[in-house]
Protein backbone atom coordinates (compact mmCIF):
# COMPACT_ATOMS: atom_id res chain seq x y z
CA UNK A 1 0.00 0.00 0.00
CA UNK A 2 2.82 2.36 0.82
CA UNK A 3 4.79 1.45 -2.70
CA UNK A 4 1.17 2.89 -3.89
CA UNK A 5 1.09 5.72 -2.14
CA UNK A 6 4.60 6.67 -3.39
CA UNK A 7 3.88 6.12 -6.98
CA UNK A 8 0.90 7.78 -7.22
CA UNK A 9 2.37 11.10 -5.25
CA UNK A 10 4.88 11.18 -7.65
CA UNK A 11 2.74 11.04 -10.64
CA UNK A 12 0.52 13.56 -8.71
CA UNK A 13 3.56 15.90 -8.27
CA UNK A 14 4.60 15.10 -12.33
CA UNK A 15 1.02 16.43 -12.99
CA UNK A 16 1.24 19.56 -11.10
CA UNK A 17 4.70 20.62 -12.18
CA UNK A 18 3.87 19.90 -15.95
CA UNK A 19 0.38 22.03 -15.49
CA UNK A 20 2.59 24.90 -13.19
CA UNK A 21 5.39 25.24 -15.56
CA UNK A 22 2.86 25.28 -18.69
CA UNK A 23 3.96 27.99 -21.30
CA UNK A 24 1.92 31.34 -20.49
CA UNK A 25 2.29 32.15 -23.84
CA UNK A 26 -0.90 32.48 -26.18
CA UNK A 27 -0.87 30.25 -29.34
CA UNK A 28 0.27 27.61 -31.22
CA UNK A 29 3.86 29.22 -30.25
CA UNK A 30 3.64 29.17 -26.84
CA UNK A 31 2.84 25.55 -27.23
CA UNK A 32 6.35 24.53 -29.39
CA UNK A 33 8.39 26.88 -28.23
CA UNK A 34 10.81 28.02 -24.95
CA UNK A 35 12.31 31.26 -24.12
CA UNK A 36 15.86 31.77 -23.41
CA UNK A 37 15.34 32.96 -19.60
CA UNK A 38 13.80 29.47 -18.94
CA UNK A 39 16.96 27.36 -19.23
CA UNK A 40 20.54 30.24 -19.96
CA UNK A 41 21.17 30.22 -15.97
CA UNK A 42 21.17 26.33 -15.20
CA UNK A 43 23.05 24.03 -17.53
CA UNK A 44 21.41 21.19 -15.53
CA UNK A 45 18.02 21.62 -17.45
CA UNK A 46 19.46 21.13 -20.37
CA UNK A 47 21.38 17.86 -19.63
CA UNK A 48 18.11 16.76 -18.02
CA UNK A 49 16.23 17.00 -20.88
CA UNK A 50 18.23 15.50 -23.34
CA UNK A 51 19.35 12.70 -21.06
CA UNK A 52 15.90 12.32 -20.06
CA UNK A 53 13.72 11.87 -23.69
CA UNK A 54 17.08 9.14 -24.74
CA UNK A 55 16.68 6.78 -21.90
CA UNK A 56 13.10 5.21 -22.39
CA UNK A 57 11.63 1.82 -21.66
CA UNK A 58 14.31 0.44 -24.75
CA UNK A 59 17.20 0.82 -22.13
CA UNK A 60 15.93 0.61 -18.55
CA UNK A 61 14.03 -2.59 -19.40
CA UNK A 62 15.02 -4.23 -22.78
CA UNK A 63 18.73 -4.12 -22.22
CA UNK A 64 17.88 -5.91 -18.97
CA UNK A 65 15.85 -8.19 -20.98
CA UNK A 66 18.58 -8.85 -23.24
CA UNK A 67 21.32 -9.48 -20.99
CA UNK A 68 18.94 -12.08 -19.04
CA UNK A 69 17.86 -14.04 -22.45
CA UNK A 70 21.27 -13.72 -24.44
CA UNK A 71 24.25 -12.07 -23.63
CA UNK A 72 25.22 -8.34 -22.75
CA UNK A 73 25.76 -7.65 -27.08
CA UNK A 74 23.39 -5.05 -26.80
CA UNK A 75 25.29 -3.57 -24.00
CA UNK A 76 28.71 -3.78 -25.65
CA UNK A 77 26.94 -2.42 -28.94
CA UNK A 78 26.29 1.07 -26.61
CA UNK A 79 29.18 1.75 -25.16
CA UNK A 80 30.61 1.14 -28.28
CA UNK A 81 28.14 3.99 -29.93
CA UNK A 82 28.55 6.56 -27.46
CA UNK A 83 31.50 7.88 -29.49
CA UNK A 84 29.00 9.09 -31.91
CA UNK A 85 27.21 11.29 -29.64
CA UNK A 86 30.86 13.05 -29.00
CA UNK A 87 31.37 13.59 -32.76
CA UNK A 88 28.07 14.93 -33.14
CA UNK A 89 28.29 17.05 -30.23
CA UNK A 90 31.38 18.00 -32.41
CA UNK A 91 29.97 17.87 -35.81
CA UNK A 92 26.43 18.46 -36.07
CA UNK A 93 25.50 20.45 -33.17
CA UNK A 94 27.19 23.60 -34.47
CA UNK A 95 25.54 23.20 -38.15
CA UNK A 96 22.45 22.52 -36.79
CA UNK A 97 22.36 25.60 -34.43
CA UNK A 98 21.56 27.84 -37.27
CA UNK A 99 18.13 26.39 -37.84
CA UNK A 100 17.87 27.50 -34.09
CA UNK A 101 14.44 28.68 -33.87
CA UNK A 102 13.05 26.15 -36.02
CA UNK A 103 10.06 24.17 -34.27
CA UNK A 104 9.81 20.83 -36.42
CA UNK A 105 12.40 18.65 -38.85
CA UNK A 106 10.29 19.83 -41.24
CA UNK A 107 11.16 23.01 -40.50
CA UNK A 108 15.04 22.30 -41.26
CA UNK A 109 14.51 20.33 -44.32
CA UNK A 110 12.20 23.03 -45.77
CA UNK A 111 15.54 24.87 -45.82
CA UNK A 112 17.17 22.54 -48.41
CA UNK A 113 13.84 20.56 -49.92
CA UNK A 114 11.16 22.83 -49.69
CA UNK A 115 7.50 21.04 -49.25
CA UNK A 116 9.47 17.94 -50.69
CA UNK A 117 11.51 18.18 -47.70
CA UNK A 118 9.01 19.05 -44.75
CA UNK A 119 6.76 15.96 -46.17
CA UNK A 120 9.73 13.43 -46.01
CA UNK A 121 10.71 14.89 -42.76
CA UNK A 122 7.93 15.47 -41.07
CA UNK A 123 6.42 11.89 -42.52
CA UNK A 124 9.44 10.36 -40.54
CA UNK A 125 9.29 12.03 -37.69
CA UNK A 126 5.73 11.85 -37.38
CA UNK A 127 6.10 7.54 -37.15
CA UNK A 128 9.26 7.18 -35.49
CA UNK A 129 7.76 9.46 -32.86
CA UNK A 130 4.17 7.62 -32.58
CA UNK A 131 6.37 4.05 -32.39
CA UNK A 132 8.45 5.45 -29.45
CA UNK A 133 5.41 6.43 -27.58
CA UNK A 134 4.09 2.99 -27.99
CA UNK A 135 7.29 1.48 -27.15
CA UNK A 136 6.97 3.04 -23.64
CA UNK A 137 3.46 2.40 -23.47
CA UNK A 138 4.25 -1.50 -23.77
CA UNK A 139 7.27 -1.07 -20.77
CA UNK A 140 4.27 0.76 -18.50
CA UNK A 141 2.26 -1.76 -18.97
CA UNK A 142 4.46 -4.37 -17.42
CA UNK A 143 5.50 -2.45 -14.45
CA UNK A 144 1.28 -2.26 -13.66
CA UNK A 145 1.06 -5.36 -14.50
CA UNK A 146 3.65 -7.51 -12.61
CA UNK A 147 4.75 -5.05 -10.31
CA UNK A 148 2.11 -3.01 -9.08
CA UNK A 149 -0.92 -5.89 -9.63
CA UNK A 150 -2.88 -3.13 -11.49
CA UNK A 151 -4.82 -4.19 -14.42
CA UNK A 152 -2.83 -3.59 -18.06
CA UNK A 153 -5.65 -1.00 -19.17
CA UNK A 154 -5.79 0.80 -15.85
CA UNK A 155 -2.17 1.46 -15.08
CA UNK A 156 -1.94 2.58 -19.07
CA UNK A 157 -4.77 5.07 -18.62
CA UNK A 158 -3.54 6.67 -15.40
CA UNK A 159 0.18 7.26 -16.47
CA UNK A 160 -0.41 8.21 -19.71
CA UNK A 161 -3.44 10.28 -18.88
CA UNK A 162 -0.92 12.31 -16.88
CA UNK A 163 1.24 12.55 -19.81
CA UNK A 164 -1.02 13.41 -22.17
CA UNK A 165 -2.96 16.21 -19.81
CA UNK A 166 0.65 18.26 -19.08
CA UNK A 167 1.43 17.77 -22.70
CA UNK A 168 -1.74 18.82 -23.98
CA UNK A 169 -2.15 21.84 -21.41
CA UNK A 170 1.61 22.97 -21.05
CA UNK A 171 3.08 21.94 -24.92
CA UNK A 172 6.96 21.58 -24.79
CA UNK A 173 7.87 24.11 -21.59
CA UNK A 174 5.88 21.30 -19.33
CA UNK A 175 7.80 18.40 -20.98
CA UNK A 176 11.25 20.66 -20.67
CA UNK A 177 10.93 21.00 -16.41
CA UNK A 178 9.11 17.73 -16.03
CA UNK A 179 12.21 16.29 -17.39
CA UNK A 180 14.31 17.70 -14.73
CA UNK A 181 12.11 15.19 -12.10
CA UNK A 182 12.38 12.64 -14.33
CA UNK A 183 15.80 12.59 -14.54
CA UNK A 184 16.53 12.76 -10.78
CA UNK A 185 13.84 9.64 -10.29
CA UNK A 186 15.85 7.67 -13.18
CA UNK A 187 19.55 7.94 -11.37
CA UNK A 188 18.03 7.15 -8.06
CA UNK A 189 16.08 4.24 -8.99
CA UNK A 190 18.32 1.85 -11.38
CA UNK A 191 21.29 1.90 -8.91
CA UNK A 192 18.99 1.06 -5.98
CA UNK A 193 18.37 -2.22 -8.19
CA UNK A 194 21.71 -3.66 -8.63
CA UNK A 195 22.48 -2.23 -4.82
CA UNK A 196 20.12 -4.60 -3.70
CA UNK A 197 20.77 -7.43 -5.60
CA UNK A 198 24.32 -7.77 -5.14
CA UNK A 199 24.24 -7.36 -1.71
CA UNK A 200 21.58 -10.58 -1.90
CA UNK A 201 24.27 -11.96 -3.80
CA UNK A 202 27.41 -10.86 -2.49
CA UNK A 203 29.79 -9.48 -5.54
CA UNK A 204 31.95 -12.31 -4.93
CA UNK A 205 29.15 -14.94 -5.35
CA UNK A 206 27.35 -12.70 -8.38
CA UNK A 207 30.12 -12.52 -10.86
CA UNK A 208 31.18 -16.46 -10.20
CA UNK A 209 27.31 -17.57 -11.36
CA UNK A 210 27.47 -15.39 -14.08
CA UNK A 211 27.49 -17.26 -17.67
CA UNK A 212 30.96 -16.86 -19.28
CA UNK A 213 29.49 -16.71 -22.96
CA UNK A 214 26.92 -14.29 -21.65
CA UNK A 215 30.04 -11.32 -21.12
CA UNK A 216 33.62 -12.70 -22.38
CA UNK A 217 33.80 -11.71 -26.31
CA UNK A 218 37.12 -13.17 -26.53
CA UNK A 219 36.90 -16.37 -28.82
CA UNK A 220 32.85 -16.07 -28.82
CA UNK A 221 32.02 -15.76 -31.85
CA UNK A 222 28.27 -15.63 -31.32
CA UNK A 223 28.68 -12.44 -28.61
CA UNK A 224 30.97 -10.51 -31.54
CA UNK A 225 29.17 -11.33 -34.05
CA UNK A 226 25.82 -10.05 -32.43
CA UNK A 227 27.84 -6.90 -30.53
CA UNK A 228 28.99 -5.87 -34.40
CA UNK A 229 25.28 -5.84 -35.38
CA UNK A 230 23.90 -4.18 -32.73
CA UNK A 231 26.51 -1.44 -32.94
CA UNK A 232 25.98 -1.37 -36.44
CA UNK A 233 22.13 -0.33 -35.80
CA UNK A 234 23.00 1.98 -32.97
CA UNK A 235 25.39 3.88 -34.97
CA UNK A 236 22.49 5.26 -37.23
CA UNK A 237 20.20 5.24 -34.14
CA UNK A 238 20.46 9.17 -32.99
CA UNK A 239 19.62 12.84 -34.23
CA UNK A 240 15.92 11.54 -33.33
CA UNK A 241 13.42 14.40 -33.51
CA UNK A 242 12.98 14.80 -29.81
CA UNK A 243 17.56 15.26 -29.63
CA UNK A 244 17.36 17.86 -32.39
CA UNK A 245 14.24 19.78 -30.63
CA UNK A 246 16.23 19.49 -27.43
CA UNK A 247 19.73 20.57 -29.31
CA UNK A 248 17.38 24.31 -30.34
CA UNK A 249 16.66 25.33 -26.99
CA UNK A 250 19.94 27.12 -26.51
CA UNK A 251 21.66 29.28 -28.94
CA UNK A 252 25.15 28.79 -28.01
CA UNK A 253 26.11 25.55 -29.22
CA UNK A 254 29.09 25.11 -26.90
CA UNK A 255 26.53 24.92 -24.29
CA UNK A 256 24.45 22.16 -25.98
CA UNK A 257 28.06 20.27 -26.90
CA UNK A 258 29.04 20.31 -23.04
CA UNK A 259 25.22 18.92 -22.10
CA UNK A 260 26.02 16.19 -24.43
CA UNK A 261 29.16 15.42 -22.94
CA UNK A 262 27.91 15.31 -19.59
CA UNK A 263 24.75 12.89 -20.47
CA UNK A 264 27.14 10.69 -22.25
CA UNK A 265 29.23 9.96 -18.97
CA UNK A 266 25.94 9.50 -17.07
CA UNK A 267 24.80 7.65 -20.01
CA UNK A 268 27.58 5.16 -19.65
CA UNK A 269 28.03 4.44 -16.05
CA UNK A 270 23.69 4.07 -15.78
CA UNK A 271 24.00 1.58 -18.76
CA UNK A 272 26.59 -0.45 -16.27
CA UNK A 273 23.69 -0.33 -13.58
CA UNK A 274 21.22 -1.35 -16.39
CA UNK A 275 23.24 -4.72 -17.57
CA UNK A 276 23.99 -5.39 -13.93
CA UNK A 277 20.07 -5.84 -13.11
CA UNK A 278 19.36 -8.27 -16.28
CA UNK A 279 22.67 -10.51 -14.99
CA UNK A 280 21.19 -10.04 -11.60
CA UNK A 281 17.98 -11.22 -12.33
CA UNK A 282 19.17 -14.39 -14.63
CA UNK A 283 21.46 -14.93 -11.70
CA UNK A 284 19.22 -15.44 -8.93
CA UNK A 285 15.18 -16.44 -11.28
CA UNK A 286 16.60 -18.06 -14.25
CA UNK A 287 13.32 -19.62 -14.93
CA UNK A 288 11.39 -16.48 -15.08
CA UNK A 289 10.63 -15.15 -18.96
CA UNK A 290 13.21 -12.33 -20.04
CA UNK A 291 10.32 -9.89 -20.69
CA UNK A 292 9.22 -10.15 -16.86
CA UNK A 293 12.94 -10.24 -15.75
CA UNK A 294 13.21 -6.81 -14.08
CA UNK A 295 9.71 -6.38 -13.17
CA UNK A 296 10.32 -9.98 -11.17
CA UNK A 297 13.43 -8.64 -9.38
CA UNK A 298 12.21 -5.62 -8.15
CA UNK A 299 8.73 -7.12 -6.90
CA UNK A 300 10.81 -9.88 -5.08
CA UNK A 301 14.56 -8.34 -3.93
CA UNK A 302 13.07 -4.80 -2.85
CA UNK A 303 11.94 -3.92 0.27
CA UNK A 304 8.48 -2.07 0.95
CA UNK A 305 8.53 1.43 0.82
CA UNK A 306 11.65 1.68 -1.22
CA UNK A 307 10.12 -0.47 -4.09
CA UNK A 308 7.91 2.59 -4.34
CA UNK A 309 10.72 4.69 -5.09
CA UNK A 310 12.03 2.22 -7.86
CA UNK A 311 8.76 2.36 -9.54
CA UNK A 312 8.88 5.96 -10.08
CA UNK A 313 12.01 5.83 -11.53
CA UNK A 314 11.37 3.57 -13.99
CA UNK A 315 7.77 5.15 -14.85
CA UNK A 316 10.16 8.48 -15.17
CA UNK A 317 11.96 6.56 -18.03
CA UNK A 318 9.34 5.48 -20.32
CA UNK A 319 7.16 8.55 -19.48
CA UNK A 320 9.92 10.92 -19.90
CA UNK A 321 10.05 9.55 -23.42
CA UNK A 322 6.86 9.66 -24.63
CA UNK A 323 6.01 13.10 -23.22
CA UNK A 324 8.80 13.95 -25.41
CA UNK A 325 7.48 12.33 -28.60
CA UNK A 326 4.24 12.94 -28.26
CA UNK A 327 5.31 16.57 -28.15
CA UNK A 328 7.04 16.12 -31.37
CA UNK A 329 4.18 14.43 -33.01
CA UNK A 330 1.51 16.85 -31.93
CA UNK A 331 3.60 19.62 -33.24
CA UNK A 332 4.68 17.86 -36.49
CA UNK A 333 1.47 17.06 -37.35
CA UNK A 334 0.04 20.38 -37.06
CA UNK A 335 3.03 22.70 -38.77
CA UNK A 336 4.24 20.17 -41.00
CA UNK A 337 0.91 18.80 -42.45
CA UNK A 338 -2.35 20.43 -41.14
CA UNK A 339 -1.20 24.10 -41.88
CA UNK A 340 0.28 23.91 -45.42
CA UNK A 341 -2.93 21.14 -46.31
CA UNK A 342 -5.62 23.50 -44.64
CA UNK A 343 -3.63 26.90 -45.19
CA UNK A 344 -3.61 27.84 -40.79
CA UNK A 345 -2.14 30.52 -39.92
CA UNK A 346 -4.30 31.22 -36.88
CA UNK A 347 -2.39 30.45 -34.04
CA UNK A 348 -5.51 29.82 -31.32
CA UNK A 349 -6.80 27.44 -34.05
CA UNK A 350 -3.32 25.49 -34.33
CA UNK A 351 -2.58 25.20 -30.61
CA UNK A 352 -6.82 23.50 -30.23
CA UNK A 353 -5.49 21.14 -33.24
CA UNK A 354 -2.41 20.05 -31.75
CA UNK A 355 -3.89 19.65 -28.71
CA UNK A 356 -6.58 17.36 -30.32
CA UNK A 357 -3.93 15.70 -32.24
CA UNK A 358 -1.57 14.99 -28.96
CA UNK A 359 -4.88 13.57 -27.17
CA UNK A 360 -5.46 10.89 -30.55
CA UNK A 361 -1.72 10.13 -30.79
CA UNK A 362 -1.50 9.18 -27.14
CA UNK A 363 -4.70 6.29 -27.75
CA UNK A 364 -3.55 5.62 -30.99
CA UNK A 365 0.10 4.13 -29.54
CA UNK A 366 -1.32 2.23 -26.64
CA UNK A 367 -2.82 -0.27 -29.65
CA UNK A 368 0.66 -0.20 -31.56
CA UNK A 369 2.13 -1.40 -28.36
CA UNK A 370 0.35 -4.66 -28.30
CA UNK A 371 1.96 -5.89 -31.38
CA UNK A 372 5.65 -6.50 -30.17
CA UNK A 373 6.58 -8.74 -27.03
CA UNK A 374 9.97 -7.55 -27.00
CA UNK A 375 10.55 -3.45 -26.28
CA UNK A 376 14.21 -3.87 -27.80
CA UNK A 377 12.71 -5.22 -31.26
CA UNK A 378 9.89 -2.20 -31.44
CA UNK A 379 12.35 0.30 -30.63
CA UNK A 380 14.99 -1.13 -33.55
CA UNK A 381 12.12 -1.52 -35.86
CA UNK A 382 10.94 2.33 -35.13
CA UNK A 383 14.24 3.03 -35.63
CA UNK A 384 13.98 1.96 -39.43
CA UNK A 385 11.33 4.25 -39.87
CA UNK A 386 14.31 7.44 -39.36
CA UNK A 387 17.82 6.50 -40.36
CA UNK A 388 17.22 5.33 -43.06
CA UNK A 389 14.62 7.69 -44.68
CA UNK A 390 15.78 11.12 -43.34
CA UNK A 391 19.33 10.68 -41.26
CA UNK A 392 21.53 11.13 -44.64
CA UNK A 393 19.77 13.99 -46.39
CA UNK A 394 19.41 15.54 -42.82
CA UNK A 395 23.04 15.39 -42.07
CA UNK A 396 24.30 16.21 -45.73
CA UNK A 397 22.01 19.36 -45.77
CA UNK A 398 23.26 20.49 -42.42
CA UNK A 399 26.86 20.82 -44.36
CA UNK A 400 24.80 22.31 -47.58
CA UNK A 401 25.02 19.23 -49.32
CA UNK A 402 22.18 18.71 -51.07
CA UNK A 403 20.75 16.78 -54.26
CA UNK A 404 17.82 17.54 -56.62
CA UNK A 405 14.19 17.32 -54.80
CA UNK A 406 13.10 14.09 -56.67
CA UNK A 407 16.25 12.65 -55.86
CA UNK A 408 15.70 12.91 -52.22
CA UNK A 409 12.46 12.10 -52.34
CA UNK A 410 13.59 8.52 -54.07
CA UNK A 411 16.64 8.16 -52.10
CA UNK A 412 14.85 8.35 -48.97
CA UNK A 413 12.14 5.99 -50.17
CA UNK A 414 14.99 3.27 -51.35
CA UNK A 415 15.98 3.36 -47.78
CA UNK A 416 13.13 3.17 -46.41
CA UNK A 417 11.76 -0.17 -48.68
CA UNK A 418 15.63 -1.56 -48.51
CA UNK A 419 14.61 -0.99 -44.80
CA UNK A 420 11.99 -3.37 -44.98
CA UNK A 421 13.11 -6.00 -47.13
CA UNK A 422 16.30 -6.39 -45.42
CA UNK A 423 13.87 -6.87 -42.31
CA UNK A 424 11.44 -9.06 -43.89
CA UNK A 425 13.75 -11.27 -45.86
CA UNK A 426 17.28 -11.47 -44.09
CA UNK A 427 17.44 -10.31 -40.94
CA UNK A 428 17.44 -12.87 -37.70
CA UNK A 429 16.31 -12.39 -34.49
CA UNK A 430 17.97 -9.34 -32.68
CA UNK A 431 19.73 -8.11 -36.02
CA UNK A 432 20.12 -4.50 -36.06
CA UNK A 433 21.37 -4.75 -39.71
CA UNK A 434 17.95 -3.89 -41.00
CA UNK A 435 18.18 -0.53 -39.76
CA UNK A 436 21.78 0.35 -40.51
CA UNK A 437 21.69 -1.45 -44.46
CA UNK A 438 18.66 0.82 -44.98
CA UNK A 439 20.69 3.98 -44.20
CA UNK A 440 23.75 2.25 -46.50
CA UNK A 441 21.60 2.22 -49.34
CA UNK A 442 20.37 5.81 -49.02
CA UNK A 443 23.91 6.89 -48.21
CA UNK A 444 25.15 5.74 -51.82
CA UNK A 445 22.13 6.60 -53.47
CA UNK A 446 23.16 9.77 -51.98
CA UNK A 447 26.10 9.48 -53.02
CA UNK A 448 25.49 8.91 -56.50
CA UNK A 449 23.47 11.71 -57.18
CA UNK A 450 25.74 14.17 -55.32
CA UNK A 451 28.63 12.79 -58.07
CA UNK A 452 26.01 13.35 -61.16
CA UNK A 453 25.34 16.71 -59.66
CA UNK A 454 29.10 17.97 -59.86
CA UNK A 455 29.82 15.94 -62.78
CA UNK A 456 26.86 17.73 -64.35
CA UNK A 457 27.98 21.51 -63.02
CA UNK A 458 31.25 20.76 -64.14
CA UNK A 459 30.26 19.93 -68.07
CA UNK A 460 28.26 22.94 -68.44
Amino acid sequence: MIDLLIVALYLISLLIVGIYTRSRKAGFKGFTLVKDKDYKHGKLILVATIFASSIGGGTTFGISEKAFAGNIAHSYGLFLAIPIDILIAIYIIPRLIKHYGAETIGDIMFTYYGKAGRAVGGLAALLVSIGFVAAQISVSARIFEYILQIDYVQGVIISYGIVIVYTTVGGFRSVLFTNQMQFFAMLLAIPIISIFGLYQLGIAEFLQKIPPEKVIITGNDDLIKTTISAFLGFIVMNLFPTFIQRALIDKDPNQTAKAIYLKSVIYAIFLVFITINGLIAFVIYPEIKPSLALPYLIDHIIPVGIQGVVIAGLLAAVMSTADSDLNVTSITLVKDFFKPIFNLSDQNKMLLVARITNIAIGSLAIFIALCFTSVVDLVIFIAGFWAPIILVPLVFGLYNIVIPKFAMVFTSFAGGVSFFLWEYFMAAPNNFKSVFVGTVVNLMLFMMFVFIKNLSYRSS
